[in-house]
């Protein structure tokens, strides 16, 4: 009993949990913001479609990755690299992940389980087979996938793509490589050692700085967007400018004295940057409704 909660503990640090997490606060909060209710059935369906889809798509990418992984200090202590699972084990329990999070997807409607489908997609084929290893340009492949969980969200919600679902979904696809960048950036050395091309490697500090800088802005702007094409949702707007100005300084003074330190604290304010909106925005769409 106790090998096999061990087993399933390795299968679930497959998921990347904190990343997870993330995802399924972007998930929750375009369902919440398209005026999804504490539907306790629906939202135990969403669950498990981000769970399994999400993280079970995060678990096939590392399994594909195990080479990559092996090669990298920060990496080789995850679940394959040390041994913690076979790779039948690991594989096994992926497909019972992304099988889970389809499945609870399409019992929901046909809009969640294709916005699952599209994350599956582009992260593993466009991303992982095709982009990751033959060019700097493929966490824009990723990202798409990483935008899936919100616009599962949304159509939950909804029943159907709209224009606010894709602009949310657009928020996390444009902070997306910000994040990344930075992770590339800060361990620059691995990613060569594993010949992974990365922005920063391939074409300099400046020119992902200048990613950084549109991928801050872009994020201003679609908050905003989504607040123009609802007439609400002006008090999110405001602070993400706030944030995002405080992001678009620092990238600035990255720009001109790039460092590890200023790398490291951009990666710690991405990802609180992204959350804070998805929690907000419905937040001030629902809070009298709620």
């Amino acid at each position: 009993m106790k090998e096999a909660l061990e087993r399933i503990k390795s299968l679930l640090e497959m998921t990347k949990p904190k990343q997870l997490a993330l995802l399924m606060i972007t998930m929750y909060g375009a369902y919440f913001a398209g005026g999804g209710g504490f539907d306790l059935q629906k939202l135990l369906l969403l669950t498990l479609t981000g769970i399994g889809s999400a993280g079970g798509v995060t678990a096939l990418n590392m399994y594909l990755e195990t080479d990559i992984d092996s090669l990298m200090p920060r990496t080789r202590v995850r679940p394959l690299p040390r041994g913690a699972l076979s790779r039948s084990e690991a594989l096994y329990g992926i497909s019972i992940l992304i099988i889970l999070g389809t499945i609870s997807g399409a019992l929901i409607n046909k809009y969640v389980a294709l916005s699952a489908l599209i994350g599956l997609y582009f992260d593993i084929i466009a991303y992982t087979e095709i982009a990751k290893r033959r060019t700097e340009w493929a966490l824009l492949f990723g990202s798409v996938a990483g935008s899936m969980p919100a616009l599962g969200g949304w159509t939950a919600a909804t029943g159907g793509y709209s224009l606010t679902g894709i602009l949310l979904a657009g928020i996390v696809y444009v902070w997306q490589p910000l994040h990344v960048a930075f992770i590339h950036y800060y361990y620059e050395d691995q990613y060569s050692k594993a010949g992974i091309p990365t922005i920063p490697s391939r074409l300099g500090y400046r020119a992902f700085a200048n990613l950084a800088l549109f991928s801050v802005t872009s994020t201003i702007f679609l908050v905003w967007g989504i607040a123009l094409t609802l007439g609400e949702g002006y008090f999110t707007a405001v602070i993400a400018t706030l944030l995002g100005v405080q992001a678009l300084r620092a990238v600035a003074k990255f720009r001109f004295t790039p460092g590890k330190e200023l790398a490291r604290g951009m990666i710690k304010f991405a990802s609180p940057l992204v959350g804070i909106i998805f929690i907000l925005l419905p937040l001030e769409l629902h809070l009298f409704i709620i």
